[in-house]
């Protein structure tokens, strides 16, 4: 006979010695041995039953219970021991886990349970007086929500369940862990919560994130070693920015377990905020006495929405979910693709938060090739820059693309295709704002600018680089003063936000100043770089203002201009324009000009792929931009005569010499 088959008999001697022939128990007894038994029961009196017929039913009912001893029920007591003494149970609320756990497990411990409450002679706190074989004030005492056994997490009570119902549950979760063979506490935590799956990104692919990652770094290493409670990491940011992977990058930078909770149902499936909440409970009780480990919380907002899970009247108030987070015994890392979804009580109860972004610069083109050694997506070494370039989407939507790749055999044109197809997807369905597209790589050496730039970037490309900083770049047209502060954006590793004056001044009054305030915001709330081009009619010199609005929107500008925190970047043709208080509001002026002699070859070998004819040295007052018109019309003509190509570039130079055309009639 097992060992739950036997406490399930022993439960019926019990109920047997102490109920009488002529109780509602003594009618439902015989039934329920008969249900766990092959043995045939005294045939009860269909008159009044007596002491003789009701004697039988008790010895029978002691007889039985001897004999007993193995199978899982064993298992189940043994591992309900492992979690009673890793919380401090006493050896009451241990026997009551057990008590529950026979309950949800054993359908013959449950059968007679169900059938004893049914009777209404009997209460709970009345079979766990028997089952623990303990005094019935000392089980109510250890069912309150304040005793150990509630604030566990292990049982959950169901509150407004009949009086004669069990009021107590086990997740599936904890189920299938005690029914486990296990050696110790460690194996059936592990169950429970499994470790993370390792990541696959490094450490370096988030340098962008800078101080903010180092300070996370140190907090969670030095909460973790002194117990601290409440601390609370928030990541958001769109899908596929990597907060998950850095989540897991972080907890092998510090050298402890990464468990993610919440992500499952007990079976498998999407599990419920009932059951996301009761899971975080049980691990935040559960791993909290240890200094080695991490919780994982995906998708926060729907949990501590502002419109969900705390606004339900199934789920605990607000007020209990400020006091989790003040009080949570281990960290845990949140995270969540918008903010605006979160109530913003619970916002202010995070130690720390950043900003995920996809990455930019060197650090895309570094993950672009690591995805392509894994996936053997087919693409050429030579191409990988190229495309990381052109594609700015996440780490995440990039692999996706590469699998698909390389099961179509399709390489870069279907990354591409695919990219594409998930960036339309991301708009609605409508296509994205065109970026800026460059028809060769920024070449450092075909920029003439009177600073120097390679000194500039690889300051402010390392992590504890000021942000605070202004460029105003001058100079004529098409001498890639945008293509620069673009450059010098992914070397920094941050976003773009390019704004022209038209895009900002408005007709009506005030407006203007509102575009600038937007503009500035947005840059800041999205950690990007801020472009403004064409600033000259932004920021015109007021001694020449006619109107009132003319001065109230460069005032506007410069005020932002002084405040604004973080990079941004001005470009004009027309510097002479620019009102004289500009002057000390640009941390950097920096000239671009005209391609010298030298770069003339330069510009001519990126654009063209044939030998520069003589004659080119000899041209004057040409920037890169030329090169790349010339180049796109000689394309669109289908023309490949370096003569024309050299033809082309001079009527370009010769335009901005702005030669003199007869007035009048001409032959």
């Amino acid at each position: 006979m097992s060992h739950e088959q036997h406490l399930s008999l022993e439960l019926i001697a019990r109920l047997a010695s102490r109920f009488g022939p002529t109780s509602r128990v003594a009618k439902e007894l015989p039934g329920w041995l008969e249900y766990l038994t092959e043995v045939d029961c005294p045939e009860r009196p269909s008159t009044r039953p007596g002491a003789v017929w009701w004697e039988k039913v008790r010895d029978l009912a002691r007889k039985i219970v001897p004999s007993a001893g193995g199978g899982e029920g064993e298992t189940v007591q043994r591992n309900a021991i492992l979690l009673g003494d890793h919380f401090g149970l006493s050896p009451i609320e241990t026997s009551m886990l057990t008590f529950v756990a026979f309950y949800k497990i054993f359908d013959g411990f449950e059968h007679v349970v169900d059938g004893a409450l049914e009777t209404k002679e009997v209460t709970i706190p009345l079979l766990l007086s028997w089952f623990c074989r303990a005094p019935e004030p000392e089980i109510r005492a250890a069912l309150r929500d304040s005793g150990r056994l509630a604030g566990s997490g292990l049982v959950k009570r169901e509150r407004g369940a009949r009086y004669n119902r069990m009021p107590f549950d086990l997740s599936r979760r904890l189920i299938i862990a005690l029914l486990s063979e296990v050696e110790n506490i460690a194996e059936l935590i592990a169950l429970m919560f499994p470790r993370a799956v390792s990541p696959i990104a490094e450490w370096q692919d988030f340098e962008g994130l800078g101080r903010d990652a180092d300070l996370i770094h140190d907090l969670l290493s030095r909460s973790l070693a002194n117990n601290t409670p409440g601390v609370n990491i928030l990541l958001y940011g769109p899908p596929g920015t990597g907060k998950t992977e850095f989540a897991k990058v972080l907890a092998r930078k510090i050298g402890v377990v990464l468990r993610a909770v919440g992500e499952t149902d007990d079976e498998g499936g999407e599990p419920s905020r009932h059951e996301r909440l009761a899971e975080l409970i049980m691990a935040s009780r559960m791993l909290g006495q240890t200094s080695d480990t991490i919780l994982l919380f995906d998708e926060m907002e729907d949990l501590l929405g502002a419109r969900g899970a705390v606004l339900s009247r199934d789920m605990p108030s607000k007020v209990y979910f400020n006091r989790m987070l003040e009080a949570n015994p281990i960290p845990v890392i949140w995270t969540t693709n918008s903010v605006d979804d979160c109530d913003p009580a619970f916002l202010r109860r995070m130690s720390f938060s950043i900003l995920m972004r996809p990455p930019s610069g060197r650090v895309r083109s570094r993950i672009w090739q690591r995805l392509d050694a894994r996936h053997a997506a087919g693409i050429p070494q030579a191409a990988l820059p190229a495309l990381a370039e052109r594609h700015d989407q996440a780490p995440a939507l990039v692999s996706d693309a590469m699998r698909v790749a390389q099961l179509c055999k399709g390489g870069s044109a279907v990354v591409s295709q695919v990219l594409d197809a998930a960036a339309r997807l991301a708009q609605g369905g409508a296509d994205n704002p065109p970026h800026h597209h460059a028809d060769v790589p920024w070449q450092q050496n075909l920029a003439r600018a009177d600073a120097d730039l390679g000194r500039i970037e690889e300051r402010l490309a390392a992590p504890d680089a000021p942000r605070r900083i202004s460029f105003c770049l001058e100079g004529p047209a098409g001498t890639g003063k945008s293509a620069w502060a673009r450059h010098l954006a992914r070397v920094m590793g941050m976003p773009v936000i390019e704004k022209r004056a038209s895009d900002l001044l408005s007709k009506w009054v005030g407006e203007s100043e509102q575009n600038i305030a937007r503009a500035f915001s947005e840059a800041r709330a999205d950690g990007a770089m801020l472009i403004l081009d064409e600033a000259d009619s932004l920021l015109a010199d007021r001694r020449g203002a006619e109107r009132s609005w003319e001065i109230s929107q460069v005032n506007e500008m410069l005020t932002w201009m002084e405040s604004h925190p973080l990079p941004f970047v001005c470009t004009t043709n027309f510097a002479e324009n620019l009102d004289p208080a500009t002057q000390r509001r640009f941390t950097f002026r920096i000239r671009f000009d005209f391609l010298s002699a030298n770069q003339l070859s330069l510009a001519w070998a990126a654009h063209f792929p044939c030998p520069p004819p003589t004659g080119l040295s000899a041209l004057d007052r040409l920037a890169l931009g030329d090169f790349a018109n010339v180049a796109r019309r000689m394309r669109a003509l289908g023309d490949t005569d370096p003569q024309e190509f050299l033809r082309e570039l001079t009527r370009e130079a010769t335009a901005k010499l702005g030669a003199a055309r007869p007035i009048g009639f001409g032959r």
